[in-house]
């Protein structure tokens, strides 16, 4: 008998769990936030999580704006990641991060059950409405850090059993290939 301290079997497979976080890239109040929110899960045993700008592929065409070629690129790595965490920050324009989730629902098979929205406390109901159509996504409100970062682990922690034998088997590819090391130091 496993005594209650043994921590369950699905948690050796947090460091190849594929989680992409999605949200704004503003400079001062999204990408920083964002950037806290990885390296939180990475220090937390989710060395495989990632911000699309981690990633080297896909290329940038030759005059792409750089949020076309950001959003590209959302959407070319939602297809190989496991979690998907969309996350609405206050006080940022985060039109670019409903139209990645409108995407993920209607082009990325299988994404809604793993899928994780996280609020700001009061967020506009333009912006909470997104997640109320689809039961099986997974959503937390958050007022501080320190609830997103906790809440955000806790969803993908309670999603892992579902993930473990797809993940124990995988070997490395393309996502940690692609991506820049994950040295949060």
């Amino acid at each position: 008998m496993e005594s209650w301290t043994t921590p369950p079997e699905y948690l050796s497979i947090l460091p190849k769990l594929r989680v992409l976080l999605l949200g704004s890239y503003h400079t001062e109040l999204g990408l920083p936030r964002l950037e806290a929110l990885k390296n939180y899960l990475i220090q937390n045993g989710l060395n495989s999580c990632r911000i699309a700008k981690d990633f080297k592929s896909p290329i940038r065409m030759l005059g792409e704006p750089e949020d076309q070629y950001n959003l590209r690129k959302s959407k070319y790595w939602m297809r190989h990641a496991d979690i998907l965490v969309f996350v609405f920050f206050p006080g940022v324009d985060n039109a670019s991060v409903g139209i990645e989730l409108q995407y993920a629902v209607d082009n990325v098979p299988g994404s809604t059950w793993r899928t994780i929205l996280a609020y700001y406390e009061n967020p506009p109901s333009l912006i909470s409405g997104l997640g109320k159509d689809i039961e099986e996504f997974s959503v937390v409100n958050f007022s501080k850090e320190k609830e997103l970062h906790e809440q955000i682990y806790g969803c993908i922690i309670s999603l892992l059993h579902r993930f473990y034998d797809i993940v124990s088997n995988r070997s490395v590819g393309e996502w940690e290939y692609s991506s820049l090391s994950t040295d949060c130091n």
